[in-house]
């Protein structure tokens, strides 16, 4: 029997991320993506291998970084105007390939939320989600009438998250007006 390991928790799916662990986390990417693009146009390097692996190395960030930055990134990927082509195209798969949470984090949050146990509201839930985005996800599920619904759950922690986020977004931002007029 193959037992799967779980995967290891993204730094900012851990249950004690501090604000200022947060706001190092998004100052530390922020600026290692400005130097790319500073140091890619400085050097005249317009390889696209070079550009493609910057660009997933922005994804796996953003990605690591959370919901916030991947609806960043997904706003992004539609901006041709902004990044080079290979960064929107990798940018791209935020649309749809973003890693589901664990199921026993989405059970835990309908029963919190609705107040009974799983198989108490349904006859049926699938366990393996059908879908997952940046700020939730969704189960199959049949009620006890026998219908069949698709249950939408909330990523766990993203109102905390949000607020953390907005203020490191806002400090990025107003360095990034001072330092680059």
């Amino acid at each position: 029997m193959l037992i799967k390991a779980k995967p290891k928790p993204l730094r900012w799916q851990r249950d004690r991320y501090s604000p200022l662990e947060r706001q190092m986390d998004v100052f530390t990417a922020a600026g290692k993506f400005m130097f790319y693009l500073w140091w890619d146009g400085k050097v005249g390097n317009n390889s696209q291998t070079l550009k493609r692996r910057r660009a997933r190395w922005l994804v796996k960030t953003l990605l690591d970084l959370g919901p916030t930055f991947i609806k960043i990134g997904q706003a992004l990927s539609t901006r041709a105007d902004l990044l080079p082509v290979e960064y929107v195209d990798a940018l791209a798969d935020l649309q749809d390939r973003v890693p589901a949470f664990s199921t026993e984090a989405a059970i835990a949050l309908i029963e919190s939320e609705l107040g009974s146990g799983i198989y108490a509201l349904y006859r049926d839930f699938e366990p393996i989600p059908l879908a997952a985005a940046s700020l939730g996800q969704v189960h199959k599920a049949r009620l006890h009438t026998g219908e069949y619904v698709v249950v939408k759950v909330q990523r766990p922690g993203l109102k905390k998250l949000f607020d953390i986020d907005v203020k490191a977004v806002h400090k990025v931002m107003r360095f990034c007006q001072r330092a680059f007029p």
